[in-house]
């Protein structure tokens, strides 16, 4: 059976995709903890102004879990492959409840 290998140049843009993945993951982290800690939503220009902070920042953690799941998972080819799958799952899992989560405390919009 061939197996496949990462040689060279491939296996550097893997390991600079894991990294910026793992910053995603960060800042995702960031985020939530800020919203959750503070009780107000983050200043940042690309966020909608319409989602409570706590849904947010939890919805915010959970997603990023995934990002680490999804980003480390080289590292785990060497585990069973029933627990890898496990592990995939309870992140993609993490990740539908934390948009789940964002998304039932988004704010209803105000008509005048």
């Amino acid at each position: 059976m061939r197996t496949w290998v990462l040689e060279g140049s491939n296996r550097m843009v893997l390991g600079a995709v894991q990294w910026i993945a793992l910053g995603a993951g960060c800042l995702n982290v960031a985020l939530g903890v800020y919203a959750l800690a503070t009780n107000r939503l983050p200043r940042v220009p690309f966020l909608h102004r319409g989602f409570l902070p706590r849904r947010y920042g939890w919805g915010q953690l959970m997603m990023s879990l995934f990002v680490f799941v999804v980003a480390l998972e080289p590292a785990m080819m060497e585990w069973p492959y029933e627990l890898l799958i496990a592990v995939l799952m309870f992140g993609f899992g993490a990740c539908l409840a934390g948009m789940w989560t964002m998304c039932s405390g988004k704010r209803a919009r105000q008509t005048p």
